[in-house]
């Protein structure tokens, strides 16, 4: 259940093991030339009009009145750390904890989709799985959501099935999402996603669907819609496309993102993902954002330039928040403990080496209570985790 008192309530060593870090890569840190890197604003989606009028229309609110599953409260601990984290369900029915047919990856709260930290009111985590499974490429379900509803005790989620409109031989119809989802931002009635090696998907929470009970995703023989037996669809409702995928030398790796409200105006952050043997650039590289529409700034061609660019040179990074002008990063292990990380441009990074549990992956924060989030992927210890990171100095 979420309480004010929360922040008060983690335990955290004074005595985190910090570490000068090394940059593996050749060459040093160095700030890039924004202007390079472009993202081309597509139209908002046109079969979601005809849609909309032929599925019954659902809210987040309404997704948060009907949870099915049940989060656990537990304390875990890392090196140095302590968390009041919550698990995800695990039980005779139903294992999010150890499934290896749906992975998670991206985290954002509404405190990122509104400065008051609430959405209508509610305390809301949204957590993004892929489906893993080894099957056809025609039966991967592509992307779920899970609403998390923070205000109920235990917290408790429900599922959200991610669509893309589309017209199918003239008739309109909807298909799964198949993307990695490495990290979303929630903004408003907006929720960005990545797309790896494209850009950004987005999807209106103004348009969440009510559909049938069906094994299939879209329109039913005979009539009617399902989603692979989830309740509800989220249509996606425009994409930002990078159109210099070259520019300077690597394509841009769109592998996890946050937004940055402590910046003017509000941003989204991305960066990348890269193991050590790779020898391109491991970057990061901000977007301004439109509190009045919820869009990425653009220029009268609806190109979108960035407004901050920086190669950082650091190896297996699964999320980054800025805070006023300072940076925490998220690395991940192999099947050891993860790393949490502080950079502020200019300087060494800090590691809290081990610090966090296997696998971290994207990262949320919440400036009304002064807490991060991040989400775990290893099979059998998957947790929501909040932290403080002015622990990290």
């Amino acid at each position: 259940m979420f309480c004010q008192s929360l922040l008060q309530s983690l335990l955290f060593s004074p005595f985190l093991p910090l570490l000068l870090l090394s940059s593996p890569a050749a060459t040093t840190a160095q700030k890039l030339e924004e202007s390079t890197f472009k993202l081309k604003e597509s139209a908002y989606n046109p079969y979601i009009a005809t849609l909309s009028q032929l599925l019954p229309k659902a809210s987040v609110l309404d997704v948060l009145a009907s949870t099915n599953h049940d989060m656990v409260a537990e304390d875990v601990r890392a090196i140095g750390m302590n968390y009041k984290a919550t698990r995800w369900e695990n039980s005779a029915s139903f294992n999010d904890f150890g499934t290896t047919s749906w992975y998670p990856q991206g985290i954002s709260t509404s405190a990122d989709a509104y400065d008051v930290g609430t959405y209508e009111g509610k305390h809301v985590t949204l957590v993004s799985w892929y489906d893993n499974r080894d099957v056809p490429n025609a039966e991967n379900k592509g992307v779920r959501i899970a609403f998390v509803d923070r205000d109920k005790s235990p917290d408790a989620y429900r599922y959200v099935l991610l669509v893309e409109p589309y017209s199918n031989a003239g008739t309109v119809d909807f298909r799964a999402v198949k993307v990695h989802s490495g990290g979303i931002a929630w903004y408003g009635n907006s929720l960005y996603i990545v797309d790896t090696d494209k850009g950004f998907r987005v999807f209106d929470l103004t348009q969440i669907w009510k559909v049938e009970t069906g094994d299939g995703i879209g329109r039913k023989n005979g009539g009617g819609f399902s989603a692979a037996n989830y309740a509800y669809v989220l249509p996606q409702s425009r994409t930002y496309t990078s159109t210099s995928p070259s520019t300077p030398g690597w394509p841009v790796r769109f592998s996890f993102v946050s937004l940055d409200r402590t910046t003017t105006p509000d941003s989204l952050l991305v960066g990348e993902y890269q193991p050590a043997s790779f020898t391109g650039p491991r970057r990061f590289i901000r977007w301004s954002i439109d509190y009045t529409n919820r869009q990425l700034t653009t220029d009268s061609a609806g190109v979108a330039t960035a407004t901050w660019a920086y190669q950082v040179n650091i190896d297996r990074m699964q999320g980054v928040n800025s805070v006023n002008g300072k940076f925490y990063i998220s690395r991940s292990n192999g099947g050891s403990n993860g790393d949490l990380i502080s950079w502020t441009p200019g300087n060494l990074a800090k590691i809290a080496s081990g610090a966090v549990l296997e696998g971290p992956e994207d990262l949320s924060y919440d400036k009304t209570t002064g807490l991060m989030y991040t989400v775990t992927e290893a099979i059998n210890g998957r947790y929501i985790l909040p932290f403080d990171p002015t622990v990290l100095l």
